[in-house]
């Protein structure tokens, strides 16, 4: 290998990694608005099965996750209305994009259709929520060059572990708004802020 192509490939390396950067700061409001939302989402579906409330959550979370899902959806109606340019994304961006919005794909999926279609939700879903999440995070580190967020990942994970133990308990609930809140709202605020550095 020249001289010439090694600088070529760790030139490339260094433009993908600031590519994440750039597409992880852009997004980091996105994490805050979520977390704070599915939080929410978390603690009146706890107070109502404490019998808190007869506001049933059935009827909140189409707001609690329709609410973020717009807002992450913003810059896509700014660029059908014709307000915003439509920019190709960079590579690394690109693949940021399509592995949260894969992961949030699927919660809503899990969220709503089990619903729709009549089937009982168990509480192995908060589980699974908290493992996809740690995906989400911990392949988010290799594109971004945020190696912290590996122990975001590793974190939401444990907490899975948790949720696991805590099956058929509404403290199950209460674990998982604390997640929402420190493993996604958390790093969120913390880019947004602009740190932690690579």
């Amino acid at each position: 290998m020249s001289d010439d192509t090694a600088r070529d490939d760790i030139a490339f390396i260094r433009r993908s990694l600031e590519d994440g950067r750039v597409y992880a700061r852009g997004r980091s409001a996105d994490f805050l608005v979520w977390g704070i939302a599915a939080a929410a989402g978390y603690v009146a579906t706890y107070v109502y099965v404490r019998g808190g409330t007869s506001v049933e959550p059935g009827w909140l979370w189409p707001i609690f996750l329709g609410l973020p899902w717009l807002y992450s959806l913003r810059r896509v109606f700014g660029r059908m209305s014709g307000r915003r340019s439509a920019a190709p994304l960079a590579l690394t961006a690109n693949a940021m994009l399509m592995l949260w919005f894969s992961c949030g794909v699927f919660l809503t999926t899990l969220a709503f259709f089990p619903v729709w279609f009549g089937i009982a939700r168990d509480t192995w879903t908060v589980a699974t929520v908290a493992g996809v999440m740690g995906i989400g995070f911990f392949a988010s580190a290799s594109l971004c060059g945020f190696s912290w967020m590996r122990i975001v990942g590793l974190g939401w994970w444990a907490g899975e572990i948790v949720l696991f133990a805590l099956h058929g308990h509404s403290e199950q609930l209460l674990v998982s708004a604390a997640l929402m809140l420190l493993l996604l709202a958390g790093p969120g605020l913390l880019v947004l802020r602009g740190r932690p550095s690579a």
